[in-house]
């Protein structure tokens, strides 16, 4: 049997095929016009536009033909490669090369075959615009093989084609992601982002920001280096045989595509950081002077030039910009313009601040009110056991709720520092997305939700952290069970496309509405942050995943059809090409220490209090622990059940909740005091809430409340305001 040889230049041929971006792509009418001339011209039932790759031919166009891909020691389009003129094959069974092959023998199998070579514009021999009959036919003629010929270069020059919209479409995306990396940064934040999103979308290994500095401006010092995929220490060198001398004596972008270290033989830097490639472009300030430069370098020959060229000359503008900021602030003077721009920058970044700060003090305050008042009523030692049980289970429930709140604000905070590091190995993403689908297992069962995974087992290594990736699927998962409903579904899904691994994760739950779908990734952004929202939470969880996906190589992105019909996320992260082991990080853990609490006994009996609570715990707790000092307690959840029990049970004190969904406390309030006197319209009233601003405390005594008590309360403390509150408004002694 004969073997078929590969051509000389088997490697880069290769590379040029995939430069094109053509493998495993749908059908396209342009190359099935050509197939279907083709097979018209040459009165042939098969024509077939076949690209032939390193170990199958995949078929672009098939006229005539069902089947996608063969193996590529089964056609005879290998053979075809090795030429560049027209492969012609009158009679497979006249063809020793061909004559045993199961195609030449079996009915109807394959006996004329004519393929005219695919060249690329560089020389390569990218496959063949082929043409197949079960029947022999006689040899094509001089103007028939011109003709298939030129059928050929039609197809490569649809493929060029493609290949140039391509370009302008990855241009567009490379510079919309750029652009959005570093849009809201400023200073040495913008210089860090904008030369990490360039090694990004450019796929390089390095990216650095420099100022010329000395005394006669003889070195470089770098403002930003982003050195695979990771923020690097500043250095300062000099420019003596560097090709950083080269742009910023010649004040233009240049470019060594490939053995820079050949040109600059002797320079250590180079040599130590294994750099082959290397492009950049002068920072010109206002004046025209050379101020410094912005470029990246590669461990490999830069394939894309013209996008490299775009985006470093674009955004030298914005680094020019931001660089003669940065010395103007040094100098403690600026431009009036700039401080306009600052100042309603500013203003913006204060009201997300103010609106952040009032959901941060009531998520925070939230689990402490069950948390102390459970704890006051435990130390009492008067609960019966089921109780204490309850008490220890929630106290539990609300202390990891916090851990978890004040973790996410921690890992924020190093977010925005850049200092939030990874301990990297080689991870194995199966192990990684099982422990993530047990710790939040029981938050799905809890509200009937299916969690179901399809996991490819054929996945690769990726390297990174594994407490941080496992932090990623984590909190995916979370946000999914967050707001899904009972009874919904929660999957994850991993395998792996190219080069990279892809984690999916998909709910049915609310979804997300298109015009809050460019900010679900942003610190600090809600869709819904008002005291009536349905779900509790900081809006950190999913920038952390951003920040966390970005650190290690990869892209975060979200997808929802609309509110109602749930939400896809999907996390890629690079495969592992090299191992690179590295230590892990151990955990530790905190202690947790405990606050005596006083106790009173009747200092509320026969009060009768109706407690309004949307939080079970916290509704809970309140109920008992008033119980214990002697109230009859009535506990309800809403505004609805609350006006429904005031008629019933005709309370002497409210204690209400203001955060609640639908309708809030200063909703209850409104239409309690709107009632007659008879009706309960002057109840004592005492608004208990975790949002403890003093703007708070003035709207809640403004709608009617008598008394603002913030969360967590301690049990005998709040029973002696309610008492104390009781007594002032009737006169009861308790």
């Amino acid at each position: 049997m004969t073997t078929v040889p590969l051509p000389p230049n088997e490697i880069e041929r290769l590379e040029a095929l995939r430069r094109y971006n053509i493998l495993d792509t749908p059908p396209e009418e342009s190359f099935d016009r050509i197939t279907a001339l083709a097979a018209r011209l040459f009165d042939v039932p098969i024509a077939l536009v076949s690209l032939v790759d390193q170990f199958r031919a995949w078929f672009k166009s098939c006229y005539g033909f069902d089947t996608r891909e063969i193996n590529r020691e089964a056609t005879m389009c290998s053979f075809a490669i090795l030429s560049k003129d027209v492969f012609v094959v009158a009679d497979t069974r006249n063809d020793p090369r061909f004559a045993c092959k199961p195609y030449a023998i079996s009915e109807p199998g394959i006996r004329f075959y004519a393929g005219a070579p695919l060249i690329a514009k560089d020389g390569f021999n990218l496959g063949t615009l082929c043409l197949v009959d079960s029947k022999p036919r006689h040899e094509l003629s001089a103007e028939q093989r011109a003709t298939l010929a030129d059928l050929a270069a039609m197809v490569v020059d649809e493929l060029e084609l493609r290949l140039a919209a391509h370009k302008i479409a990855q241009m567009d995306a490379a510079l919309i992601e750029v652009t959005k990396g570093v849009s809201a940064a400023t200073g040495e934040a913008f210089f860090y982002s904008l030369a990490q999103h360039l090694t990004k979308a450019l796929d390089v290994d390095f990216a650095f920001i420099g100022e010329l500095a000395g005394k006669d401006e003889d070195k470089v010092s770098t403002i930003a280096l982003y050195a695979q995929h990771e923020i690097a220490d500043n250095i300062e060198y000099s420019l003596l045989n560097t090709p950083c001398k080269q742009v910023i004596q010649q004040g233009k972008l240049c470019c060594y595509p490939r053995n820079l270290q050949a040109q600059f033989p002797g320079n250590f830097l180079l040599a130590e950081m294994d750099v082959d490639s290397y492009i950049a472009t002068p920072l010109l300030g206002s004046t025209g002077r050379v101020l410094g430069l912005v470029g990246v370098m590669a461990r490999k020959p830069l394939e894309n030039l013209h996008l490299a060229e775009s985006l470093l000359t674009i955004f030298a503008t914005r680094a020019t910009a931001e660089l003669e900021r940065k010395r103007a602030e040094e100098e403690r003077a600026r431009l009036l313009a700039s401080e306009q721009a600052a100042r309603a920058e500013a203003e913006a970044a204060n009201r997300m601040k103010d609106e952040f700060l009032a959901v941060l003090s009531h998520e925070l305050r939230s689990p402490l009110n069950p948390i102390i008042g459970w704890s006051g009523m435990l130390r009492t030692q008067k609960l019966n056991a089921a109780t204490t049980a309850r008490a220890l289970e929630t106290i539990e429930r609300n202390a990891k709720l916090q851990a978890e709140l004040i973790e996410d604000l921690l890992d924020v905070s190093r977010m925005i520092r850049g200092k939030l590091s990874l301990n990297v190995c080689p991870v194995n993403l199966i192990s990684i997305v099982q422990a993530a689908m047990e710790t939040v297992h029981l938050a799905a069962a809890a509200k009937s939700i299916r969690l179901e995974s399809v996991l490819d087992p054929a996945v690769g290594l990726v390297v990174g952290d594994p407490n941080r990736l496992q932090q990623i699927i984590w909190n995916l998962l979370s946000n999914g069970i967050k707001f899904t409903p009972s009874g919904g579904r929660v999957e994850i899904k991993l395998d792996c496309t190219g080069s990279y691994a892809q984690i999916e994760v998909s709910d049915t739950g609310k979804g997300i509405e298109a015009d809050f779908l460019p900010y679900v990734f942003e610190r600090f952004r809600q869709a819904d942050s008002t005291s009536t929202r349905s779900q509790t939470g900081l809006g950190l969880g999913l920038a952390i995943v951003r920040h966390l996906t970005e650190l290690h190589g990869g892209t975060v992105c979200v997808d929802s059809p609309g509110e109602g019909q749930g939400a896809i996320f999907t996390v890629k992260l690079p495969l592992m090409m090299k191992t690179e082991l590295k230590g892990l990080k151990p955990e530790l853990e905190a202690p947790v220490s405990t606050q005596p609490s006083s106790s009173f006994s009747t200092v509320l009996e026969g009060l009768q209090v109706l407690v309004v609570d949307d939080e079970a715990d916290s509704r809970d707790f309140l109920a008992i622990a008033l119980e214990q000092y002697g109230a009859r307690v009535t506990a309800v959840a809403s505004v609805q059940e609350a006006l429904l029990a005031l008629q019933q049970v005709k309370p002497d004190v409210l204690v209400s909740d203001i955060g609640m969904p639908d309708e809030d406390g200063y909703t209850l309030i409104g239409k309690i005091r709107a009632m007659t006197p008879e009706q309960g319209g002057q109840i004592s009233a005492v608004a208990l809430t975790a949002y403890a601003r003093s703007e708070d405390c003035e709207r809640a005594i403004l709608a009617g409340f008598q008394q603002h008590v913030t969360k967590p309360v301690e049990a005998a403390a709040f029973a002696a305001t309610i008492a104390s509150l009781a007594r002032n408004s009737f006169n009861i002694v308790s």
